[in-house]
């Protein structure tokens, strides 16, 4: 096959939906594929290019930069790679697919209208749903603007696109509900054997790190107790519930340590400093490569959500850390709450639940710690075993050979 990946996020960018397709392009190419990855230019000032890294074809498209983080910057940034992308692949020849990732939502339709320029067929690969996530975080209402806009525009894909790919079991589901309230009008057919269940699951690679001993000493990995969190310290979070915990668990030698950025990480910082929650730092983004390393010595993986409603997310550093074998206090409901208890090695709780709840959860499994070590190899197969991104890959691409011969 020869595909397209069409992505406003990839390398050198270090976010979920670039290594999501990373490890698409990286099994595709093994299995006798050619990949070319379209990306928006504004990945180029998020790390060092190395071009002998990687295999693939990766064009970089004219976009506007987002110097600050504004509605109107962001919406500059996909529109202007939606429009620049479409003439981007017009060059690259002729494709048997096109994958489109959404979020962000905007960028959507030019997939498709590279799709259908090539006569290919179209992968809408869906990793959280719009506008149905800003609601249910609150972000916007139903009866506004933007919730109009990324209405219409993801029901135009889910009816126009050959296969739709999502990331958990509840999300298939809510998107086939979509797809039954708007059947296409040629047919009346509701189609809702076009989704595919495609986790994001545990990147195997990143268990093939190498061990970098000097980043466990510079943060005492070794001889403290150790909770950490990593990733985004956005929005959808929810990492007040961590300074919660901090603030009034009973083990006060525990340090609480938070690996990324995000929009919240300033507000966040002020809440330490106004609360003096010496316990708790803040140590900035870490690379990837690093993220084993701690893991695999930190005593605790805190990973919440910002509320119930998220009930079909399941973050990535929910395998990461599972994968590792780290045990994980999950602040969410839903599906990744099967996956924890899948696992066996961690505890959930719901978001919604008092504040003392959480930490009495969180000091009992401080108090019963060596009960996690008994589950700890065994979860870890499970991971690589039933939640191995590679083998989701490699069972897609299967897939996807079929759709092509149809």
């Amino acid at each position: 096959m020869r595909v397209l990946i069409h992505a406003d996020e990839y390398y050198p960018t270090a976010q979920a939906c670039a290594y999501r397709m990373q490890v698409f392009v990286d099994t595709f190419m093994t299995l006798g594929d050619e990949v070319i990855v379209v990306t928006s230019s504004a990945n180029k000032a998020n790390g060092t290019i190395d071009k002998g890294k990687h295999k693939e074809k990766i064009i970089y498209s004219p976009a506007v930069r987002m110097k600050k983080k504004t509605t109107v910057m962001r919406m500059l940034n996909n529109l202007t790679f939606g429009i620049t992308s479409i003439f981007s692949a017009i060059g690259a020849g002729k494709f048997d697919v096109v994958i489109t990732t959404s979020p962000p939502p905007l960028v959507s339709i030019p997939g498709w209208i590279i799709a259908k320029f090539k006569g290919a067929k179209l992968v809408y690969d869906v990793r959280d749903i719009w506008p149905d996530v800003a609601l249910e975080m609150g972000s916007f209402t139903e009866d506004s603007f933007f919730c109009k806009v990324f209405k219409i525009i993801t029901e135009f894909m889910y009816k126009h696109a050959d296969i739709v790919t999502t990331v958990s079991p509840g999300k298939v589901e809510k998107i086939k509900g979509h797809i039954r309230s708007h059947p296409s009008r040629k047919s009346g057919s509701e189609h809702t054997d076009k989704v595919w269940l495609v986790g994001n699951g545990f990147d195997e690679s990143v268990a093939q790190s190498e061990y970098d001993q000097s980043i466990v000493d510079k943060y005492e990995l070794e001889n403290r107790f150790t909770c950490v969190y990593i990733g985004n310290i956005g929005l959808a979070q929810g990492l007040g519930a961590l300074l919660n915990v901090a603030a009034k668990t009973k083990h006060k030698d525990i340090q609480f340590l938070c690996f990324g950025m995000g929009a919240e990480k300033e507000m966040l910082e002020r809440r330490v400093q106004d609360e003096g929650l010496t316990n708790v730092k803040f140590c900035g983004v870490v690379d990837h490569s690093k993220v084993f390393s701690i893991l695999s010595r930190a005593k605790l993986s805190f990973i919440p959500l910002k509320n119930s409603n998220m009930k079909d997310s399941v973050p990535t550093k929910v395998y990461e850390a599972l994968g590792i074998g780290c045990p994980v206090l999950l602040v969410a409901e839903g599906d990744s709450a099967d996956v924890v208890a899948d696992a066996g090695l961690g505890r959930s709780i719901s978001p919604d639940a008092p504040i003392d709840e959480l930490v009495a959860e969180f000091d009992d499994m401080i108090d019963h710690y060596d009960e996690f070590d008994a589950h700890r190899d065994e979860a870890v197969h499970l991971m690589h075993d039933k939640y191995s991104r590679q083998k989701i890959a490699t069972a897609l691409e299967g897939r996807l050979r079929e759709l092509c011969k149809e």
